[in-house]
């Protein structure tokens, strides 16, 4: 095996990509203050964004490998075995292996310091959307062989770098409007994705699709003619399916990749209110607990009962309490990225009709920012604290008018203050 490696690294490109890789890796690791921690699915997908850089790199790299093999005065020794597909592969997987190795380490490693004991998405999800990625890379490494076996290593590499960093784009989810198949939408999510579970039929399509067309590439025969390196009819006929088949995918395979998952909170703490947050977000149940509390607390002690509900119920991308006394709780990105979580942000979410159609679409009914932020600067009076900024003139509310406003708000209705 020493040998092997030994080898390897004398004569191919791809096992070097390793180095680089490593650096991408962990400035996605670090990124933006590791926000995914505590999320399984979010996390998983988080990582796939260093698929953006490593699988066009991965592409030239194997590309360069393949053409060093084909270059005159090599050629001859791949194509005169009896399986020549196997030289390319083999120099294919030193340049994919590493690098699918290195990238299943910073999951498990970035799952193991966010403590995602219980992933609501399931662990055989997580898996499967795990092992894609991997696949992802090998079908970039495929490409970047099958364009190098026919030109100069320098010409090969800017090719295969430069056709890996287009596909990424063209077969990926970056311009659709509209949910579609997609080869490679590999995840990159830059929020909470609580409210959400993998399609296992979409992560199947895709394994599936990648991996055949990988190996379509890879067996692409080679043949000599007049000293010109030209694929076989067989390889024409292999690259050709691989093509047909990237292009039908989409009409014969699920179109979402995630699917609604409308299961309520479970992590539940306290009386008046009940705040329940959760499992995934409970490093930071603490901070939101506080907050809220010294807000009801402000508000039981000036007598503005009305801010106070029965229970505090976190939302997801797909469940939203509802009833007499529940409030929802939505937590603002800051709270991810930077671990800071206001006063001003939690009366916010709480005090913001979010049921209501007109909040998240159209116009919202005349006078309601000036009731909103007269509601929110009076809770936060109460707290000792004050608004950092308000659109709207607003004014400090009696118990009475915030009753009034906060009953007008679960229908739906603004009540003009007098």
């Amino acid at each position: 095996m020493r040998a092997d490696v030994s080898y390897a690294l004398r004569t191919l490109v791809g096992p070097w990509l390793l180095l680089p890789a490593i650096g991408v890796e962990a400035a996605i690791f670090l990124m933006r203050g590791m926000p995914w921690r505590g999320e399984g699915l979010w996390t998983v997908d988080w990582f796939a964004i260093s698929l953006f850089l490593l699988g066009p790199l991965a592409a030239g790299a194997a590309a360069v490998d393949a053409a060093r093999l084909s270059r005159p005065g090599n050629v001859h020794l791949v194509v005169s075995v009896p399986r020549p597909a196997r030289v390319y592969l083999r120099a294919t997987l030193w340049c994919a292996g590493p690098l699918i190795a290195l990238h299943i380490l910073v999951i498990a490693i970035g799952i193991l310091i966010g403590e995602v004991w219980r992933p609501s998405a399931g662990w055989t999800m997580l898996l499967g959307a795990a092992l894609v990625q991997c696949a992802a890379i090998l079908w970039f490494a495929a490409i970047g062989s099958a364009i190098g076996r026919f030109s100069t290593p320098l010409l090969a590499g800017l090719a295969g770098a430069a056709a890996g960093y287009l596909l990424s784009y063209v077969v990926s989810d970056a311009f659709d409007a509209e949910p579609r198949f997609r080869l490679l939408a590999l995840g990159g999510a830059t929020v909470t994705q609580l409210g959400r579970v993998y399609n296992p039929d979409y992560l199947g399509g895709q394994a599936a699709v990648l991996l055949t067309t990988a190996l379509l590439f890879l067996i692409m025969p080679v043949t000599v003619r007049s000293g010109w390196r030209r694929p076989t009819g067989a390889g024409v006929g292999a690259a050709a399916l691989a093509v047909v088949t990237i292009a039908v995918a989409p009409t014969v395979l699920p179109a979402n990749r995630k699917l609604p998952d409308a299961r309520p909170p479970t992590r539940c703490e306290g009386t008046q209110p009940q705040i329940c947050v959760y499992d995934e977000h409970r490093r930071y149940a603490d901070l939101v607990n506080s907050r809220i509390r010294t807000l009801t607390q402000a508000a039981l002690r000036g007598g503005y009962t009305a801010y106070v509900p029965e229970r505090v119920v976190e939302q997801s991308h797909s469940y939203r309490a509802s009833g007499e006394g529940v409030r929802s709780l939505w937590l603002p990105a800051d709270v991810y990225e930077k671990g800071r979580y206001s006063t001003e942000d939690a009366a916010y979410f709480l005090i913001e009709p979010g049921h209501c159609a007109w909040m998240t679409g159209g116009l919202t009914p005349e006078g309601f920012w000036t009731v909103f932020f007269s509601l929110l600067g009076t809770w936060l009076h109460l707290a000792g604290d004050k608004l950092d900024y308000a659109p709207v003139e607003h004014r400090i509310l009696t118990p009475e008018e915030v009753r009034t406003a906060l009953d007008a708000f679960e229908r739906c209705e603004v009540v003009p203050l007098t």
